[in-house]
C-alpha cells in the first residue's frame, strides 16, 4: 500500500504534536507516526508542564525577567558550548507558544517554581491542566484538520533521491508500505529506550543508569537521519536528574519511607567511602543528576542508629526535596517536614533484602559489605562527625541547619542511589530553523528534526532552568513545523 501526503512527522509527543499541528493548520497534508498505541510520549506521560519567558500569565504576574535574562542564563549555564541561534530561537517562541497551547486545548498556569533551590528565581514553569483531556483534543482537531494519524506504525527508513526527501518506509501490520512525501519532521522522542545505544553513549556504567524515560524512544529516527548522512556525533548528552533507590532484581518495588530519605542532605560517600558533595545539592534535581553521574552513577547515603531512632518518634524539618513538586500539582502547602516514620527499621530492613541497602553493627562490617576500605570509611565518617560537632562544614560547605546527625552509633545503614535519567537530549545536528544537518553542516532538503531527537540546546547536561527540555520539545516541533511548510510554500 502507498500513502501520498505532503509531511510526515515521526512520532506523536509534545514535539511532534508541535509540528503536526502547525502544519495542519497551515492548511498541509499530514500524516503523523506513532510507533504506539497510545499518543503523548514524555511530554504527556513524563511532564507536568513547560518553561516560559515573557508570557502573558508572566506578565500579569509582574514578571520582569526577560528572553535576555533567560539567554544569558542558558549560555551561562552552558559555557557557550551549545548554540546560541537555536537557545534564542526557542526562548523567543516560547511565550507565544504557550498561547498557541491554550488555542489548541492544553491550557497552562503559571507557578511558582516547582524545586526549592529555585524560589528565588522569576517563576517561569507553566504547569499542564488536565493533560491528558487536552491531548485528546489536540488529536481529534489533528484529524479534523485533515491529518492522518497512524498508530501502531514504525518508520524504518527515510527515502532520500539526490539529497531531497520524497518519501517514508514504514511498518504497519507486518506490512511495509511507502509514505510519498516532501517533507518529514523526526521527532521520535531519542534513544533511551534502546539499551545498546545507550551503552554506547554513556559515560559511566550503564548497570548504574535508571532510566524513567520513553521505552519507545529507540533510536530509529536518529538512525534514519544517520543513514541519509545526518551529522549524528552529539549523541552523549542524558537529562540527568535526581538520583533513586532500584532494586534492579525487582523493579517496581517502591517504599515510601526510602523515598523520602533519599531526598534529604544526610551525609553521602561515593564507592570509594569518600564524602563528596554538599548534600543540599538534592534540592536542585539538575545538579543532583549530575553529580552522582560524574560519581560514576551511584553512591551511598549513611545513617546510624541513632538517626533511625530520631526519624522513628519525631518530625523533622527538614524539606523533602519532591515535596514542592508534588504539592505543586495537587495545589496544596508545602509543609517542609518529614515523619516520623514509625516503620522505619522495617523499611530499612526491606531495602536491605532488595540488596539496595547494607546493614552492620560495626563500620569495618559495613564497610567490607560495601567493599570499601575500612580506613577511608572511618576517616570520612569521623570527618563528618567532627563537622557536624563544630556545627560548620568547612569541606564542602553544607548549611548548618542539615548538620544535625552525626554517624556513630550502630548498627549502621548505607543505601545506594543510583544515575536516573529521564531521556537522551544529545541527537542529531541541527539549525535554528531545525532543518537536519550533515558533518559539514550543510541542510539536508525535507529533513527536520525537533525534541529530544535534535542537539544544539544543551551542553553536557540538562539545565536549571525548570521545564525547559518540555519547552524545547514543543518549540523545536513547531519550528520544524514552520520551516516544513515555508519549503512548501517555495517548492
Amino acid at each position: 500500500m502507498s500513502y501520498q501526503t505532503e509531511v510526515v512527522v515521526i512520532g506523536a509527543g509534545a514535539a511532534g504534536f508541535g509540528a503536526a499541528l502547525t502544519c495542519v493548520d497551515a492548511g498541509k497534508k499530514v500524516i503523523l507516526l506513532e510507533k504506539g498505541d497510545k499518543v503523548g510520549g514524555a511530554g504527556l506521560f513524563g511532564a507536568q508542564g513547560l518553561f516560559a519567558v515573557e508570557s502573558c500569565q508572566q506578565k500579569a504576574d509582574g514578571s520582569s525577567f526577560t528572553v535576555k535574562d533567560a539567554y544569558s542564563e542558558l549560555m551561562n549555564y552552558t559555557h557557550y558550548r551549545s548554540d546560541p541561534t537555536i537557545t534564542k530561537a526557542i526562548l523567543e517562541k516560547s511565550a507565544e507558544t504557550i498561547n498557541w497551547l491554550g488555542q489548541h486545548g492544553l491550557k497552562t498556569e503559571l507557578v511558582n517554581n516547582t524545586q526549592e533551590v529555585h524560589q528565588d528565581h522569576p517563576k517561569v514553569y507553566h504547569q499542564y491542566i488536565d493533560k491528558f483531556a487536552a491531548f485528546d483534543y489536540m488529536v481529534n482537531y489533528f484529524k479534523n484538520s485533515g491529518g492522518r494519524l497512524l498508530t501502531k506504525t514504525t518508520a524504518s527508513k527515510l527515502i532520500n533521491e539526490k539529497g531531497i526527501i520524497s518519501g517514508v518506509e514504514i511498518r504497519r501490520n507486518q506490512q511495509t508500505d511507502i509514505i510519498k512525501c516532501q517533507a518529514v519532521i523526526v521527532a521520535d522522542g531519542g534513544y533511551i529506550g534502546n539499551s545498546e545505544m545507550v551503552k554506547a553513549n554513556l559515560g559511566i556504567d550503564s548497570s548504574n543508569l535508571y532510566s524513567m524515560g520513553e521505552r519507545k524512544a529507540t533510536g530509529d529516527g536518529i538512525r534514519m537521519l544517520a543513514e541519509i548522512g545526518a551529522d549524528v556525533k552529539h549523541l552523549g548528552t542524558f537529562e540527568n536528574h535526581a538520583a533513586s533507590v532500584v532494586s534492579f532484581q525487582n523493579p517496581k518495588w517502591h517504599n515510601a519511607t526510602i523515598f523520602t530519605l533519599t531526598n534529604l542532605p544526610f551525609l553521602w560517600i561515593n564507592r570509594e567511602g569518600s564524602r563528596f558533595v554538599n548534600e543540599a545539592i538534592c534540592y536542585d534535581f539538575a545538579l543532583w543528576g549530575n553529580i552522582t553521574y560524574t560519581m560514576g552513577g551511584y553512591y551511598y547515603f549513611i545513617i546510624d542508629q541513632n538517626t533511625v531512632d530520631y526519624l522513628k518518634n519525631q518530625t523533622l524539618n527538614w524539606t523533602d526535596s519532591f515535596e514542592r513538586t508534588f504539592k505543586s500539582l495537587q495545589n496544596q502547602p508545602v509543609t517542609h517536614k518529614v515523619g516520623p516514620f514509625p516503620r522505619i527499621e522495617s523499611d530499612l530492613n526491606e531495602a536491605v533484602e532488595q540488596h539496595v541497602a547494607w546493614k552492620d553493627n560495626g563500620l569495618k562490617g559495613l564497610a567490607t559489605k560495601l567493599n570499601i576500605p575500612y580506613h577511608i570509611l572511618k576517616a570520612n565518617l569521623d570527618g563528618y562527625n567532627q563537622i557536624v560537632k563544630t556545627n560548620e562544614d568547612t569541606q564542602f560547605y553544607k548549611p548548618a541547619k542539615y548538620l544535625q546527625f552525626p554517624v556513630s552509633q550502630g548498627p549502621f545503614y548505607a543505601v545506594r542511589a543510583n544515575s536516573t535519567s529521564l531521556g537522551t537530549i544529545g541527537g542529531v545536528k541541527t539549525n535554528s530553523k531545525m532543518q537536519v544537518l550533515t558533518a559539514n553542516l550543510k541542510s539536508i532538503s525535507g529533513a527536520y528534526v525537533a525534541g529530544n531527537n535534535a542537539t544544539g540546546m544543551y551542553d553536557t547536561s540538562y539545565p536549571t532552568l525548570e521545564g525547559i527540555s518540555c519547552s524545547f520539545a514543543w518549540n523545536s516541533g513547531r519550528i520544524a513545523g514552520e520551516s516544513a511548510v515555508q519549503q512548501l510554500i517555495n517548492l
